[in-house]
């Protein structure tokens, strides 16, 4: 799997592709220090925000899941942890969001213009609304929280 180490500002974005360049880090102050938010780039949509904590994240795309590390050794099994943990009960519902397109995960407090190729994870994802849903999951090797991307 491939990490971002942590953020800085205590969150992390979901950057529209084209906007990177103009990402001026100041976007996502507004948003709380929950484990999962959203705003309004105007003109760009939606934007999901994931942090309250400077955890080391990464996505899981082909389970449209991000998966932030909260304590553990390493990372051996956890996609089929994150596999298993898909039928849970035990998510909890957040909000609905809009989203489509190329997008660029990075910390929200760094200036798009100066981030490189190894601070950002990139992920695509389907035109749609979604349900976001969000579970601490506690296998063998440690703790992590998922938040997950449902087609509505």
């Amino acid at each position: 799997m491939d990490w971002l180490d942590g953020t800085d500002f205590g969150h992390y974005a979901l950057c529209p592709a084209p906007y990177l360049k103009s990402w001026n880090g100041t976007e996502a102050d507004a948003v709380t220090p929950e484990h999962v938010g959203k705003f309004v780039l105007p003109d760009h949509g939606d934007v999901l925000t994931l942090g309250g904590q400077g955890l080391p994240v990464a996505c899981l795309e082909r389970m449209m899941t991000f998966v932030r590390w909260v304590a553990c050794d390493d990372d051996a099994g956890l996609e089929d942890a994150v596999e298993q943990a898909m039928n849970s009960h035990e998510w909890q519902d957040a909000f609905e969001i809009t989203l489509g397109g190329p997008y660029v995960l990075l910390d929200s407090g760094a200036l798009g213009a100066e981030v490189g190729e190894d601070e950002v994870i990139r992920v695509n994802v389907p035109h749609g609304r979604y349900r976001v849903r969000s579970l601490l999951i506690r296998p063998a090797m440690g703790e992590f929280f998922l938040e997950r991307l449902i087609a509505i």
